[in-house]
C-alpha cells in the first residue's frame, strides 16, 4: 500500500472497505500521540478517496488527472486545514471558510475531503463553527480532524464525529521500520526511547540532533545535583526543544530513576544507553524525592495548554531538580 506506516494496514483495510460499502462517516477523529503518522494516513486516506482509478487496496494510482492535482496542491475537492502561518490557533474565518467549501459542488467524483490539522488548534469560537458543519454533513463530504490532544476539543465535536485510534507501534516493528531509514550507526532503539515510542517523531529528532543534544542535556541536568551547573543556564540550554518535548524526557529519565531505585542496576528501563548515568543519579536521591519531581513534571504537564512561559517554567523545573539533592 503506497506510503503507508506498517502499523497502518489493518487501519487502513478496515476504512477501506466501509468506503466500498459507502459506510464511511461524514466525519472521521484520528486521535494519538504525536510522531505515529496520522496527518500521513490521513493524507493517504484523501488521495486515494479522491482519486479517479484507485488501487486493489483503495490508495491512490498516483497517475490520473485528480492525482496529479493532488500532487501539485490544486485538486478543487481537496483542503488541507490548519493554523495561519507563524500563528498557533486555528481562527473561525478558517473554520467557516470549511462550511463554505462543502457547499459547493463536487468538481470530479462527487467526493470532497478536508483535513484539519491540528484540530486542537482551533479557538473556541472557531470550533463552535465547525459544529454548525458536522450537525449539517453535505453528502459525499468527508471531514478528518487530526488530533493528538483529543481532550482539548469540545465534547460536541468528539461526539460528532467517529474517533480512530492510532496506538504506538509494537517496540520491535517500530526499531525494524527506523533502522531502515537512518543510517546504520545510528542508535534506533535509543531514538525510539527518547521519542517516547512514536516512530516519525523519532525521525524529526535525529534530523535535529536529538540524541547528541540528549547525552549534553543528561549530563547538564545530573550536573545540578553535584552543584556544577547553575539552573538559568541550564534552562536556558533546554529551551531550544521546548517544554512540551523537555516534559516528555525528563518524565522518561525521572520514571527510569524511580524504576532503578526500587529494583537496582538490573531494572528494565527505557532509557538503556543512559543506564551508567541514571544509575549514578538514582544514587544520589531517596525515592521521596523522585516521585516529588514527577507530580511536578506531571502538573506542568497539564498546564502546556495555557500558554505558559516556556523559559519561567523550564527554570523552575531545574531550580527544584537541583533541590531534590537537599532532601535527602
Amino acid at each position: 500500500m503506497s506510503g503507508l506506516l506498517p502499523w497502518q494496514i489493518d487501519t487502513w483495510a478496515g476504512l477501506m472497505a466501509r468506503a466500498r460499502g459507502e459506510r464511511l462517516p461524514h466525519a472521521l477523529l484520528l486521535t494519538g500521540a504525536e510522531g505515529v503518522g496520522k496527518l500521513d494516513f490521513a493524507t493517504r486516506l484523501a488521495e486515494g478517496l479522491l482519486c479517479q482509478q484507485p488501487r486493489d487496496d483503495g490508495s491512490a494510482c498516483g497517475q490520473c488527472h485528480a492525482c496529479g492535482l493532488l500532487a501539485a496542491g490544486s485538486h478543487p475537492d481537496f483542503r488541507l486545514v490548519g493554523p495561519p502561518e507563524d500563528k498557533k490557533v486555528i481562527p473561525i474565518d478558517t473554520i467557516r471558510a470549511v462550511g463554505e467549501f462543502f457547499a459547493l459542488t463536487s468538481q470530479y467524483n462527487g467526493r470532497q475531503v478536508i483535513i484539519v490539522h491540528p484540530a486542537e488548534a482551533m479557538n473556541l469560537p472557531a470550533a463552535s463553527s465547525l459544529l454548525k458543519t458536522l450537525e449539517e454533513p453535505t453528502p459525499g463530504a468527508l471531514l478528518i480532524l487530526v488530533c493528538s490532544c483529543p481532550s482539548q476539543l469540545l465534547p460536541t465535536i468528539r461526539s460528532r464525529c467517529q474517533q480512530v485510534a492510532f496506538g504506538l507501534p509494537e517496540c520491535a516493528q517500530a526499531v525494524a521500520w527506523l533502522r531502515e531509514q537512518l543510517l546504520a550507526d545510528v542508535d534506533a532503539e535509543a531514538l525510539l526511547a527518547l521519542a517516547e515510542g512514536a516512530p516519525l517523531a523519532a525521525l524529526r529528532l535525529n534530523e535535529e540532533g536529538g540524541l547528541a543534544a540528549r547525552q549534553t542535556l543528561v549530563r547538564q541536568w545530573a550536573g545540578l545535583l553535584e552543584g556544577r551547573e547553575d539552573p538559568l543556564a541550564v534552562a536556558a540550554q533546554w529551551k531550544p526543544w521546548g517544554l512540551v518535548h523537555s516534559l516528555q524526557w525528563l518524565n522518561s529519565w525521572v520514571t527510569d530513576l524511580i524504576r532503578l531505585k526500587s529494583a537496582g542496576p538490573d531494572a528494565a528501563i527505557s532509557n538503556k544507553d543512559l543506564g551508567a548515568q541514571l544509575q549514578n543519579i538514582a544514587e544520589r536521591l531517596d525515592l521521596k524525592a523522585l516521585y516529588a519531581f514527577l507530580d511536578q513534571l506531571t502538573e506542568y504537564g497539564r498546564l502546556t495548554a495555557n500558554n505558559l512561559n516556556e523559559q519561567l517554567a523550564l527554570e523552575d523545573l531545574m531550580i527544584a531538580w537541583r533541590r531534590s539533592a537537599l532532601r535527602r
